[in-house]
C-alpha cells in the first residue's frame, strides 16, 4: 500500500459503479497527495487513479509514510491540511448530490470546477464523470444552460464558460436556491395536476387530508420511464 504526492502534472481520482458508470472523486494537481485514506484507515483502495497528462511523483510505502508522519510535524501539517480540504470537498458535494436535480448538480460543478482550476473550459466527458450521469443528459441540459447564457458549447465536445457563470460563490448560490425552489414549486403543482385523480383516489381511500410529496415522487416514477426520472 501506497502514498502519493504528484511533483509534476494532473491525475483524476474516480470510482466505477457495477454497472460501468464513472464518478469523478476529484482532480489532482501538483503538490496534493493521495491514497493516505486507505493507509490510515487500513482498507482497501477504493477508487481509479488516471494520468491526465505526463506526470512526476513521490512513491510512498506506508511504514515509510507513517513514520515521516511521527517524525515530522510540518509534513504531519500539510496531511492533516490535504484531507481536511477532502472531507469539505466531499461535504459540499454530497449535499448538492442529495439536494439538486440533475440540471443544478451539473451547473454547481461545472461552476467549482472552473473555479477550482482557473479554467474557462472543460471536456464533456468531466462533466458526464462529475456528476456520476450519461452523455445524452449532460447534452440535454447544456443546450439549456447554452440558452440561459451560461455556457457555450464547442464543437459539442467541449463546454466554455460564460458570463452568466462568473458569479461570487453567494451570488452562484443565491441563483442556485431561487430558481430551483421556483422549479419545484412548479414541478409540484403541475405533477399534482397531472396525477389529480390518483391523489384524490389515495384520499377517498384511506379517508387523509393531506398527501406526502414522497407518495406523489412514486406515483410519478410508477407511471414514467426510468430515463426521465432523473431530471427530478
Amino acid at each position: 500500500m501506497y502514498v502519493y504526492i504528484i511533483r509534476k502534472g494532473k491525475v483524476k481520482v474516480y470510482s466505477l459503479t457495477h454497472t460501468g458508470v464513472k464518478y469523478l472523486e476529484r482532480i489532482y494537481c501538483e503538490n496534493d497527495l493521495f491514497g493516505e485514506l486507505e493507509v490510515f484507515a487500513d482498507k482497501p483502495i477504493l477508487n481509479y487513479v488516471e494520468a491526465l497528462e505526463p506526470c512526476d511523483a513521490i512513491k510512498i510505502s506506508k511504514e515509510s509514510f507513517l513514520e515521516w508522519i511521527k517524525s515530522d510535524s510540518e509534513f504531519s501539517l500539510y496531511v492533516h491540511v490535504q484531507l481536511s480540504k477532502k472531507m469539505y470537498h466531499t461535504s459540499i458535494n454530497s449535499k448538492a448530490n442529495i439536494a439538486y436535480s440533475l440540471k443544478y448538480r451539473l451547473l454547481f460543478f461545472l461552476w467549482k470546477f472552473l473555479d477550482e482550476h482557473n479554467l474557462d473550459t472543460v471536456h464533456k466527458d468531466i462533466l458526464v464523470e462529475g456528476v456520476g450521469s450519461n452523455i445524452r443528459s449532460v447534452n440535454r441540459i447544456i443546450k439549456e444552460l447554452v440558452d440561459e447564457n451560461f455556457v457555450e458549447d464547442l464543437h459539442r465536445q467541449y463546454v466554455k464558460k460564460k458570463k452568466n457563470l462568473s458569479l461570487d460563490e453567494s451570488s452562484f448560490f443565491g441563483y442556485v436556491v431561487f430558481n430551483y425552489r421556483s422549479e419545484i414549486i412548479d414541478f409540484i403543482y403541475k405533477a399534482l395536476e397531472e396525477n389529480w385523480s390518483e391523489v384524490y383516489e389515495d384520499w377517498e381511500l384511506e379517508n387523509k387530508t393531506t398527501f406526502h410529496i414522497k407518495s406523489l415522487k412514486e406515483l410519478i416514477d410508477s407511471n414514467d420511464p426510468v430515463e426521465n426520472q432523473e431530471q427530478y
